[in-house]
């Protein structure tokens, strides 16, 4: 999906995309890529890319089209062009349930660390009294 809304300000605002990249600190094929929606673009790129127009996010980004792009790629391809790799363009609003779940996940696994941190100098507290009352 190429993204009309971010090529049209970087357009009116810097003129080509080689000077828009140097100024997000890329590549120009890099950006390139990912202005005509080749590559996907992450939050913090989105937010470089705003910063360097001097808009909001949203003034530039658009939500992508539930879209998969399998050109030239299945499972089992070899080639040395492709090497495999496939690019797919996902909802945001999937993207964002994913987020959210594993910002979840994370919370569950640092309270089972602590816990688990504090059955282990429970453990050494009973190993240590166990070997006093063996002496």
């Amino acid at each position: 999906m190429v993204l009309q809304k971010l090529i049209a300000v970087r357009k009116a605002k810097i003129g080509s995309q080689k000077v828009m990249a140097s100024k997000c600190a890329m590549d120009q094929t890099t950006y390139s890529r990912k202005e005509n929606g080749i590559s996907p673009t992450t939050e913090e790129e989105w937010q470089r890319f705003a910063n360097v127009l001097d808009v909001n996010v949203e003034d530039i980004k658009e939500v992508p089209k539930m879209v998969f792009h399998n050109e030239n790629c299945t499972f089992q391809d070899n080639s040395q062009l492709n090497q495999g790799t496939q690019y797919i363009s996902v909802h945001q609003s999937l993207l964002d349930a994913t987020i959210k779940y594993n910002a979840k996940l994370e919370m569950e696994n640092a309270k089972l660390e602590e816990a688990n941190k504090t059955l282990q100098e429970k453990i050494s507290l009973l190993e240590e009294e166990i070997m006093r009352k063996r002496i």
